[in-house]
């Protein structure tokens, strides 16, 4: 608040605040929130992919496991999911610790 109220003492505009004061002590925040909707949404697009056929690694998941019973192909998928999960996890702690 007091960062607000400085800026706003020295004659700053909207978006001066904003650029100044609000994004970036919430700049952190917005990046683990965004990466976190992203690993749901990959998550759920797995998950029905698998369970309605829709198309995707979910689709082929459900594909190896249950039509074709190729276990490899199963455990290469997973392996891939969980690779893919553990990057973007990975790249956000990196961004965050840059900020």
């Amino acid at each position: 608040m007091g960062v607000i109220e400085a800026l706003k003492a020295s004659g700053a505009n909207w978006g001066h605040i904003m650029f100044q004061a609000i994004l970036p002590s919430t700049v952190i925040y917005l990046i683990a929130w965004t990466f976190m909707r992203f690993e749901i949404n990959f998550i759920n697009a797995v998950a029905m992919g698998a369970a309605t056929g829709e198309g995707g690694i979910g689709y082929e998941f459900f594909m190896a496991g249950a039509f074709y019973y190729n276990m490899q192909e199963v455990g290469i998928i997973s392996y891939l999911i969980l690779a893919f999960a553990m990057t973007m996890e990975f790249s956000s702690i990196r961004l965050k610790s840059r900020i």
